[in-house]
């Protein structure tokens, strides 16, 4: 005890006494102890699941048209209806209305629900991997924790996504759905004769179960964790390598402003932490929908052109060829690139305002 006591006053006063402390030491004796990195053990929950749930809510509203369009990009058959993203915009608001923009939306309202699921299991097994298996690398620690907690959101996702999706491409189904032979959940819906009676998403969940049972609303699940387990892995270990890079680059600031090289993270400036943070998750998504595009062109078409694994892999290189890799992926990227900035800016923000009142004093904005 004694001891320890010791080594703290010693280094405090070589701290104290440095060149660099002498221009920085308000920063570095305020925040020397940093919580840069905050775990699931300083959160306040009570306060962090409402708070995730307001920003969730609000970041899906703003950006859910971009899912619609990309969804109807890597559903139609070369490009035979939309020629791009702007085209696919314009004529959708200008024979659709912009309505057709949300259709489906408040079918993944259910999301957000998986969403906290997700985020529960990516925190705990973070903190199990820190505590048991002592892995320090935050991105090795993260593309983990993301690729194990992916398949649990999936159980939610998946139906949810592939009621949405029919409702997306509901008013031309033999543009979307991969020709007449693979539109029977279509013609269910046509035939139902509850138009009037019922919304369209009760409806499609009607057609689904009646045509394929409760397995249709599980198809193409495991295309879904194909996907999602790489695309989580590589946008959690590009977030934290990104930040790794912004950190080296505020180390060389820090260095150029004071003339000395900084010998502690205290000692390196961390205010405004939170646009790193929005910046990285821009990299991350952006990294992980390009990596991604092809096992994300084979999920929708499982799952709405209603073929098997093989005949759809088979159909994406008769018609799309090289293009699989680059279909949909303009708004995928600007979708994901925002989403995901404005998600970690969302989540780390809310993280910040729900940590215990015991390390309030020790988060970095």
């Amino acid at each position: 005890m004694v001891s320890s006591e010791m080594d703290t006053a010693i280094e405090a006063r070589s701290i104290a006494t440095s060149p660099l402390s002498q221009k920085i030491s308000p920063l570095s004796q305020i925040q020397k102890d940093k919580l840069l990195v905050i775990q699931w053990e300083h959160l306040n929950l009570y306060k962090f699941y409402p708070m995730a749930l307001c920003s969730s809510w609000t970041i899906r509203c703003m950006l859910y048209p971009m899912s619609v369009v990309k969804s109807r990009l890597q559903l139609q058959r070369q490009n035979n209806v939309y020629n791009g993203m702007r085209d696919a915009f314009v004529k959708i608001i200008r024979h659709e209305g912009i309505g057709a923009l949300y259709k489906g939306f408040w079918m993944t309202l259910p999301q957000l629900s998986a969403s906290f699921l997700y985020s529960s299991a990516y925190e705990r097994v973070r903190d199990l991997l820190q505590t048991h298996l002592h892995i320090t690398n935050h991105s090795v620690v993260s593309a983990l924790a993301g690729g194990i907690a992916s398949p649990c959101a999936q159980l939610i996702f998946v139906p949810t996504d592939i009621v949405a999706q029919h409702m997306m491409v509901h008013n031309n189904p033999e543009a979307f759905g991969g020709g007449k032979k693979n539109i029977p959940v279509a013609d269910a819906i046509r035939k139902d004769g509850l138009e009037g009676k019922r919304t369209l998403g009760l409806r499609v969940i009607r057609a689904v179960y009646n045509v394929d049972g409760i397995s249709g609303f599980y198809r193409g699940f495991l295309s879904a964790i194909m996907l999602y387990i790489p695309s989580t892995m590589v946008f959690w270990s590009t977030y934290y390598n990104s930040l790794a890079v912004f950190r080296m680059i505020r180390e060389k600031v820090t260095e150029l402003e004071y003339g000395v090289k900084p010998t502690s993270p205290a000692e390196v400036d961390d205010r405004n932490l939170f646009l790193d943070q929005a910046v990285s998750g821009s990299i991350g998504g952006v990294a992980s929908a390009m990596v991604t595009n092809p096992l994300e062109m084979l999920r929708i078409r499982l799952q709405v052109h209603r073929t098997t694994y093989r005949e759809t892999i088979v159909r994406l290189w008769k018609y799309e060829k090289s293009q699989v890799f680059t279909k949909g992926l303009a708004p995928r990227m600007v979708n994901n690139a925002l989403y995901s900035s404005l998600v970690m800016l969302a989540y780390e923000s809310v993280k910040r305002f729900s940590v215990l009142p015991e390390f309030k004093n020790k988060i970095v904005w």
